[in-house]
């Protein structure tokens, strides 16, 4: 379909515009420029989770060599108390008093028991007071044995009533085997977590051997002494120190560090929920994404600015072309104009001076051409009067007008450079005197000049027709003259019909009018012509194709 395929090709046009093009390539160029964003945010996100969980593992060993220190602090505090004269005379009471005053700056207090775990003294509570026997654990029992140092998994201290610490190390009083014990409560592991500074979304929890929370730096008194998530049981399994995802006790998804440390067997682990790993990859993405977004907007913006910059000149060009179009002057190139742009309006007025000089010359000639054919026309008119100077008056007439109606199409189209006539204005030029008594309805038509010349003498043999035998021939006669133009065959057809004329009988031969109409349209214009003698006038129709060289000044 016409119209669907002009909307088509209005798309495409409007799709291969300067401005399209512009932001087809502001976007051409930033798409790379954001795979190359998305490459190298990627390759951040990696090393950004790589120094963080390096960062991971760096404070868990500082952690870890930092809880060390502290329970090497403990065992030197059991070691040194272990010497006192007090203790070796086995004079209870006065190592009582000396251990009270030794722990005074301390948080935690000594106990000493006899190899069954009989408590025989309790800083904690006054001397003499009744005590509890403590169970020993088995590594503690070995330890002990081999003489050496031991601390402690969390244990339930009896008098303290709370989870505790032991530092332990073996004495001999008087012969017997004791142990000598540096107790402290477990939360004091805590002040490790604060003296570090642990960053607030970070949780630092110390496991013992069996896996049981020691301390933690959130919620340590609800978490003290549970068991270590399942997560966390899989990967001090696998392997001493590491970095792996696991779940906290609260039940959030965590990447954690642990390492494992060799004085004590005690674990330290330190957690980061994994949604602030993804958030801070997502405030990066959205960071580029929004810088992206803004170099994206503001070039494309600035596309559309510069393309309505060219558009602008693209225009005046378009105006120039029609201009050239209408014969008019062009005036010199604005000096904002783009160079190219320059050059080409600069050739237009060149090629627009050069074809108003051409035509110029054209019309010169054509005016010349024009007046020497009038000559020949009144030649040959006055050829005839001399032929027929001694026939009667009607034969001269009749040539006379003929050639009267071929002079005035040759002055129409000298009227336009012989470019074209207008089928309307060839009507008028071509019925003379009968005008005013034809009714004539049609779009407007350019014909070619081969035509226009044609059709004159048609509608003039018509006229002259109808004047003698037809409507026109009768006071109130008139006639109808229609025309149209189909736009899919480019075609012109029209119909000249008689009203109220006399009756009309058909003719028995045709006379040379209606054999030079028929000759006009069938042979030289390429079309079809019908004469229909009715009773109550002539209705004459003919169609014929427009040559391509007007087809352009036609409208759709």
């Amino acid at each position: 379909m016409p119209g669907l395929e002009r909307a088509k090709d209005g798309q495409r046009r409007r799709a291969n515009s300067v401005r399209g093009r512009l932001v087809l390539l502001t976007i051409s160029l930033l798409v790379p420029a954001l795979l190359s964003m998305g490459f190298l945010l990627a390759r951040a996100d990696r090393e950004s989770r790589g120094q963080l969980y390096q960062q991971l593992v760096t404070t868990a060993r500082a952690l870890s060599g930092a809880v060390d220190r502290q329970a090497a602090t403990g065992i030197s505090v059991a070691e040194t108390l272990a010497t006192d004269q007090a203790l070796i005379n086995g004079d209870w009471a006065a190592f009582h008093a000396r251990a009270l005053r030794a722990m005074h700056n301390r948080s935690g207090w000594i106990v000493v028991a006899d190899a069954n775990g009989q408590q025989v003294l309790n800083t904690r509570v006054p001397y003499g007071s009744p005590l509890p026997r403590i169970k020993r654990m088995p590594d503690e029992a070995r330890a002990y044995a081999a003489g050496r140092s031991k601390v402690s998994d969390l244990l339930e201290g009896p008098v303290a009533g709370k989870p505790v610490i032991t530092v332990g190390t073996p004495i001999t009083v008087q012969g017997q085997f004791y142990v000598l014990s540096y107790v402290v409560d477990s939360a004091s592991f805590t002040s490790v977590f604060r003296q570090q500074r642990v960053p607030d979304r970070w949780v630092a929890t110390l496991l013992d051997n069996k896996r049981r929370v020691i301390a933690r730096s959130r919620l340590n008194d609800k978490f003290t002494g549970a068991l270590a998530s399942k997560d966390m049981e899989e990967n001090l399994r696998r392997s001493t120190e590491g970095v792996n995802k696991s779940v906290s006790l609260e039940g959030v998804p965590t990447m954690v560090a642990y390492t494992r440390s060799p004085q004590t067997g005690w674990t330290l682990v330190v957690a980061i929920p994994r949604d602030e790993l993804a958030s801070t990859v997502n405030r990066a993405v959205a960071v580029g994404t929004g810088v992206f977004l803004l170099l994206l907007g503001l070039g494309i913006w600035l596309a559309l600015v510069y393309s309505g910059r060219i558009n602008q000149d693209m225009r005046r060009l378009v105006h120039d072309a029609s201009a050239i179009g209408r014969g008019e002057p062009l005036p010199p190139a604005p000096g904002d104009s783009l160079e190219e742009i320059a050059a080409v309006h600069d050739a237009l007025r060149t090629a627009s001076q050069e074809l108003q000089a051409r035509e110029e010359r054209q019309g010169v000639m054509i005016n010349e051409l024009n007046h020497r054919v009038k000559n020949t026309l009144a030649t040959v008119q006055a050829l005839a009067r001399q032929t027929f100077a001694k026939t009667e008056g009607a034969p001269l007439n009749v040539f006379t007008e003929r050639l009267v109606a071929l002079s005035g199409a040759h002055d129409l189209l000298t009227r336009t450079g012989w470019r074209e006539a207008d089928m309307a204005a060839l009507i008028e030029a071509s019925l003379g005197a009968h005008v005013d008594r034809v009714d004539r309805s049609g779009p407007a038509v350019a014909l070619a000049p081969h035509t226009a010349v044609g059709l004159s003498m048609v509608f003039h043999e018509l006229a002259t027709n109808s004047a003698k035998y037809g409507a026109l021939s009768a006071p109130n006669g008139r006639v109808e003259l229609t025309w149209r133009r189909d736009p899919l065959t480019d075609t012109l057809s029209f119909v000249w019909r008689d009203v109220g004329g006399p009756p009309v009988t058909p003719p028995t031969t045709p006379g040379f009018g209606t054999r030079l109409i028929e000759s006009s349209i069938r042979r030289e214009q390429k079309g079809e012509a019908r004469f229909d003698f009715q009773v109550d006038g002539l209705i004459f129709e003919a169609s014929l194709p427009l040559p391509d060289a007007v087809r352009w000044t036609n409208p759709l």
